[in-house]
């Protein structure tokens, strides 16, 4: 996890904030004002598809139907949301909690859509989908880590996730007529999922690289700090080659340095048949062009042999 500099202030606190001010919001409002509020941001597959309410995909997750509700959504939330973003970055933990979110409305559409149920005509409310899919990335991130099912008996992360999974899919298989969206959650582990296959892969396939080659670059540098100058594009590594070849020209390979003979003695092992070169009496190492140019060490390599030899 990524060490914290002082207190917590990360988004899972103020998606629960959020969640809490439009929970207060709805309790305290009046009947139509509350039924409003159903009625255009809870997540109601007929009125999505009959009038374009499109951002109910979001507001749903944001909406809760009483106080046990509210509150099991955000204490999930706390416990799996802050080390995920610990763990992520901010920017990462929002992507995939919306992104699991509204997979879980997509599903609930969805699957609504085609059975054309009570659940077509029905609001759907609550970031279950979105805890749910919490649930899962925490089980792939920290699966040893145990948890207090139903607060008393200790779990690891990684049975958890499959015990609530199947839980839910026997829920949804077995029951028409329940008031919980068990495909909601159902969407949100299907979501995290597709998250962890098609995006998180690539993004740690993608780190895994930028990661080996630092490494790489570093037990090179540690090695053979004259390999790390010759792969300098820098004018500093221009300046040395320089120094070089007038020493070479000037007083021959004995008045180089053991650092100097070094890197000539790696480039020549480099670049010795390097191909495609200019004729070498038009090398100019004060040349702009010849400086720039991508066969510039190869020439440099032949212009030393050249006064090595003589």
């Amino acid at each position: 996890m990524r060490a914290g500099n002082g207190p917590y202030q990360g988004v899972v606190f103020k998606l629960i904030i959020a969640n809490v001010i439009v929970f207060t919001i709805q309790i305290f409002s009046v009947p139509q004002y509350g039924s409003v509020l159903i009625e255009n941001f809870a997540l109601t597959p007929s009125l999505v598809l009959e009038r374009y309410q499109l951002w109910q995909f979001v507001t749903y997750m944001f909406l809760h139907g009483n106080m046990p509700h509210i509150f099991f959504n955000m204490y999930a939330l706390l416990i799996f949301g802050i080390p995920i973003e610990q763990e992520w970055g901010s920017r990462r933990f929002l992507i995939y909690y919306f992104f699991t979110g509204i997979g879980a409305g997509i599903s609930i559409f969805l699957i609504n859509y085609f059975t054309q149920g009570i659940g077509f005509i029905s609001p759907t409310i609550g970031a279950s989908g979105a805890v749910f899919g919490l649930l899962l990335a925490f089980g792939l991130l920290y699966p040893d880590a145990e948890l207090l099912l139903f607060f008393v008996l200790p779990i690891k992360a990684k049975y958890l996730v499959f015990l609530y999974g199947g839980i839910e899919l026997y829920l949804e298989m077995s029951s028409s007529t329940s008031s919980i969206s068990h495909i909601g959650h159902l969407g949100g582990l299907f979501f995290g999922i597709l998250f962890f296959v098609f995006f998180k892969k690539h993004a740690i396939g993608f780190k895994s690289k930028v990661l080996a080659s630092k490494v790489m670059k570093t037990i090179k540098e540690e090695k053979n700090p004259i390999a790390a100058v010759s792969s300098d594009k820098s004018g500093k590594d221009l300046e040395f080659k320089r120094a070089i070849l007038r020493k070479l020209n000037e007083s021959g390979p004995d008045s180089l340095s053991d650092d100097e003979m070094q890197l000539v003695n790696y480039m020549r092992i480099m670049h010795e048949n390097e191909k495609g070169l200019c004729k070498e009496d038009d090398f100019n190492d004060e040349d702009p062009y010849c400086a720039d140019c991508e066969h510039f060490d190869a020439c440099f390599v032949r212009r030393v042999n050249r006064y090595m030899n003589s």
